[in-house]
């Protein structure tokens, strides 16, 4: 934990009085089980990590953050599930006062969720399923016609 980013029960908090004129640099690392970041078809099911430079200047906060977050999808066409890690940079800034605590909890996960992928593919080249039979056609071969 560094001086300016305080990880606290959860949230992302930045202390403006305690960020230094050339700015400041932060890790953490966040359980995503308290932020309601699941879809049927993405689950966070590890900590992300949040690497993020601090800049202060005058009355304005400027927040740069790398993000990556471990995450489990579901493909949607051999319903097959696979990890991925999705690797996001997002920018931040605010209007603050000296006194300022500013949580930026919310921000770094609507950011995950706006990187989330329409539609989770395991492989380009995915097969899907055989309309059919239902098998997995990417580890067997049922001998159905394709239903194209």
């Amino acid at each position: 934990m560094s001086v300016g980013l305080i990880r606290d029960g959860g949230t992302m908090k930045i202390y403006v009085n305690r960020v230094p004129e050339a700015g400041i640099r932060g890790h953490a690392r966040y359980d995503p089980t308290t932020m309601d970041m699941d879809r049927d078809d993405v689950h966070l099911r590890e900590a992300f990590a949040v690497e993020a430079m601090i800049v202060k200047a005058d009355r304005e906060l400027v927040v740069t953050a790398q993000i990556d977050c471990p995450l489990s999808f579901t493909c949607a066409r051999c319903l097959e599930e696979f990890p991925a890690t999705l690797k996001t940079h997002a920018v931040f800034s605010y209007k603050v006062q000296p006194t300022d605590v500013v949580d930026i909890t919310d921000e770094v996960r609507q950011e995950i969720i706006l990187a989330y992928p329409m539609v989770p593919v395991c492989q380009p080249d995915c097969q899907g399923l055989c309309g059919v039979c239902g098998q997995n056609l990417n580890t067997v071969s049922c001998g159905h016609q394709p239903s194209r």
